[in-house]
Parts: C-alpha cells; sequence; structure tokens
C-alpha cells in the first residue's frame, strides 16, 4: 500500500474488491467502464483485479485505475478509466498516485498509454474540459510525457461504398517489404506518434516497433497490401486489421514521394472494401486531430467522428 501527499492509501486491487470495482458510477462528461462492460471484460480476461488500482480514505474507496490489455497478454497496454469520487479534492494527485503504482508494478516493457474519451466538441464544454484537465495533470505527473488528441471514426456495411481504385493495384508482401515500407512512410509524417519515436530513437526503430506491434493485432495478416501503380512502382501500403471489438483501418501510408495525388482515399476505400467483403458489418479508425489530409479522406469515405480521444503515453 503507498502514501500519497493526500490522505489517500493506494493499493492494488484483489478478487474480493471485484465488487465494489464494479458497483462504480461516475458524473462526469468523460467515458468510463460501468459494471456490465467491467463484468463481461473482468470474465474474458481484459480487465483483471490485479491490472485494478484502488484509492482509500478512512476506509472508504474514492478512485479506481483500470488498465485494459487483450486476453493472452501478460501485460496491460493502457489505462482505460480514471475516476475520483464526487467532491474529492486533489484528484490530480489521487490520480497521479494511482498512474504511478500502475506503472511502477508493470515495470520495463512496450510502452503504456491513459485513453480518455470525450464527445466531439468537447472543448466548448466547461465541465469537459474541467474533467480532461484534472486527468492530464495526473498524467504528467504519474509518468506520461506527450499527449496527442485523436479523432475516432466509424461507418458501417450499410452507408455508401467509397469507389475502388482503378490507378492502384494491391498485393501482398513479406514483413521484410512491410518494415522498409514503415520506414519509407516516416519521412513528412503527420502522426505525432512517429515523429516522437523517430526524434527519440531512429527510423529503424521505428520500423522495428511498427512490425511488431500491428503482427500482434488481431485479425489476417494476408489482408496486408503493397499499393502499386500499374508499372509496378510502390506508392503505398495498407494494413486492415481489428481492434479486439470492430474491423479496424489500423495503418495505411503513401510514401513521400506519392504523395499529394489523393492516394489515400485509393488506400483508404481498399480497406473499407476489403472489411465489408468479409462481412465485418462495422469499421472503426483514429487519426490525430492535427491530420487534416485523413480527416478529410474518412468523411469521405462515409466515415463519421463518434468520439474525441486524449492519448496520454510513456
Amino acid at each position: 500500500m503507498t502514501a500519497t501527499s493526500d490522505p489517500s492509501q493506494i493499493r492494488q486491487a484483489t478478487p474480493s474488491d471485484i465488487p465494489q470495482l464494479t458497483a462504480w458510477t461516475s458524473d462526469e462528461p468523460v467515458e468510463w467502464v460501468g459494471a456490465t462492460r467491467l463484468s463481461t471484460e473482468l470474465a474474458s480476461g481484459n480487465y483483471r483485479a490485479e491490472w485494478s488500482w484502488i484509492a482509500e480514505q478512512n476506509g472508504r474507496a474514492v478512485a479506481r485505475a483500470l488498465w485494459w490489455g487483450p486476453a493472452d497478454f501478460s501485460r496491460p497496454v493502457s489505462l482505460d478509466c480514471l475516476t475520483v469520487a464526487t467532491g474529492v479534492p486533489e484528484r490530480a494527485a489521487i490520480g497521479a498516485a494511482l498512474i504511478r503504482a500502475g506503472l511502477d508494478a508493470f515495470g520495463a516493457g512496450s510502452s503504456l498509454e491513459f485513453n480518455v474519451d470525450v464527445s466531439p466538441g468537447w472543448a466548448e464544454d466547461a465541465a469537459t474540459v474541467a474533467a480532461v484537465q484534472w486527468r492530464a495533470k495526473a498524467a504528467r505527473a504519474g509518468g506520461f510525457s506527450r499527449t496527442t488528441e485523436r479523432v475516432s471514426f466509424a461507418r458501417s456495411s450499410t452507408d455508401p461504398l467509397p469507389s475502388r481504385s482503378t490507378r492502384l493495384l494491391f498485393a501482398p508482401g513479406s514483413d521484410e517489404t512491410f518494415h522498409a515500407l514503415f520506414a519509407g512512410v516516416a519521412a513528412g509524417s503527420l502522426d505525432a506518434h512517429t515523429l516522437d519515436m523517430v526524434a527519440r530513437e531512429g527510423i529503424d526503430a521505428l520500423a522495428d516497433d511498427d512490425l511488431e506491434f500491428y503482427l500482434s493485432l488481431p485479425g489476417e495478416r494476408n489482408a496486408w497490401r503493397v499499393a502499386q501503380l500499374h508499372d509496378g512502382t510502390v506508392v503505398g501500403f495498407i494494413i486492415p486489421t481489428r481492434t479486439a471489438y470492430d474491423a479496424s483501418i489500423s495503418y495505411l501510408g503513401v510514401l513521400p514521394e506519392h504523395r499529394g495525388h489523393g492516394y489515400v482515399h485509393d488506400l483508404l476505400a481498399e480497406m473499407v472494401h476489403i472489411h465489408h467483403d468479409d462481412g465485418q458489418p462495422r469499421i472503426v479508425g483514429t487519426t490525430d486531430a492535427a491530420n487534416l489530409p485523413m480527416r478529410s479522406a474518412f468523411e469521405r469515405a462515409s466515415f463519421t467522428v463518434t468520439r474525441t480521444r486524449i492519448v496520454h503515453a510513456q
């Protein structure tokens, strides 16, 4: 158990805490994990008692932190829900202590994230801004060093289909080919994660990390495609995979020398067709809020905005 500068005590949850974890409520205007979802995903192994932390004051639970990960992982990948009871002071300090406890317990490994999901237009609502701000303070004090705002999109099989490309051909590629493409599209990227990792660790480390990460996602590896002109010139690539819940526009990239010709629309359209042809009823995707070309491509392909995600990363 860990003491904080406020009267809170921080401890890792145990199976006996599951009733109070699932009974938790919140009235803040951010997405949070309720009883139904938590119970379902505790049963599946995506949430776990040992991946959860509780803050107590005078023996009463006043805050909780729930980390999420794939059922077959030994370590979570993201903090999905950080909540402090209404009226409890020093929310940011309590949140930071919960975050630090989790990061310390999980130790070294792949980079972890803290996701805060809010409605589109959240910045115009004072209550949502306050909820985002205390979590941002907690994230920085707790061990997350950078923050990116991302926009989430979704479309269904009943939405109008974008036209499939007639100027590009799509072919399978080896892991070595995709490794080279991950490195190739990094130049001039608008993606915050890409820019940060290249600055810190270099192009080769980025390509290694990207290949390992996308190979780890659910979905079919044989759906990955290299995009080529009819003369065989490679212009980019697509990686249609899955989240834990939906088909996903996981990655698409255009090589720097071929940007400015609208190929992003061709790549995205192909991914939409691949997923819907496979019988997937819903497709999701995200992009950085600052990536206006990708946002425009989603809208052109009949995707609609579903939420904004504030991503705090190590």
